[in-house]
């Protein structure tokens, strides 16, 4: 069933405008009597059947709610903050690691990141990624869209999350007053992110888990003692060095499963 999310708080009767409507027409060539799911900002689910259709706007009847499940999207609450690559990475990274349930996307500039955006371009490219999530949600069916934060320096960035997360206290207990930073490390050949993962989960903590990753050519030196610094745990995702979008979807679906066995 095709599925929808909408703007405004759903209710009895539903009109959807603008590129929704748009969208529901033309791309997923909805018909009139044709039943849809919609999600509204606060989280609501129901089930709407289509029931006119005009130039600009669909109008639409609720026909049920749908009860709330939690769902394997939420079996741990991933951020995924990213130093932005070259070209346009970024948009299939956000489309991936919607699809994945990532709850929330923190585009970074390191110092080793070619992609500066100016000032100007920043909104326009948050919109963009707010678009590609949208679609990709709609999509895989998921019942929330991934949460964006502002595009912003790396220092700044760890200098707010390092109020917040947790450590490891000696090789295996985690102190478990906050979320786990992790951080995808080229020169990192010890430490498997496999193992880090499975000491944090015998630590019953609240499977709250931030994944960085670094530009093409990674971080620096001094950024890594920084990312320690902050909290962060270096791990290894294998033997071969990944490209950054790699990287950032390959970390994602590790940590999916492992806290869903």
């Amino acid at each position: 069933m095709k599925r929808i999310f909408l703007e405004d708080k759903l209710s009895g009767n539903v009109t959807i405008g603008g590129k929704d409507a748009h969208h529901l027409a033309y791309s997923l060539r909805a018909k009139k009597g044709e039943r849809i799911i919609a999600v509204d900002p606060f989280g609501n689910t129901a089930v709407l059947e289509l029931v006119d259709f005009d130039k600009e706007n669909i109008r639409a009847k609720c026909v049920s709610e749908i009860e709330k499940v939690k769902s394997a999207e939420f079996a741990v609450n991933i951020t995924l903050a990213e130093c932005l690559p070259k070209q346009n990475k970024f948009d299939a990274i956000v489309e991936k690691a919607t699809e994945l349930g990532v709850e929330n996307i923190e585009p970074l500039i390191s110092d080793r990141t070619i992609a500066r955006p100016g000032t100007f371009r920043v909104k326009s490219k948050l919109d963009r990624w707010a678009r590609v999530a949208k679609e990709a949600a709609e999509q895989c069916g998921r019942d929330t869209l991934p949460k964006f934060g502002t595009i912003r320096e790396l220092a700044d960035w760890l200098k707010e999350i390092s109020k917040i997360v947790g450590h490891f206290n000696g090789k295996n207990h985690f102190d478990a007053k906050g979320p786990l930073l992790i951080f995808c490390n080229e020169n990192e050949n010890v430490v498997p992110l496999q193992k880090v993962l499975r000491n944090y989960k015998a630590c019953n903590c609240a499977r709250e888990i931030i994944i960085l990753i670094g530009p093409e050519g990674g971080f620096n030196e001094k950024e890594i003692e920084s990312i320690i610094s902050a909290g962060g745990v270096s791990v290894t995702l294998g033997k071969t060095i990944l490209k950054t979008d790699t990287a950032a979807i390959a970390a994602v679906a590790s940590v999916i499963y492992e806290f869903s066995c």
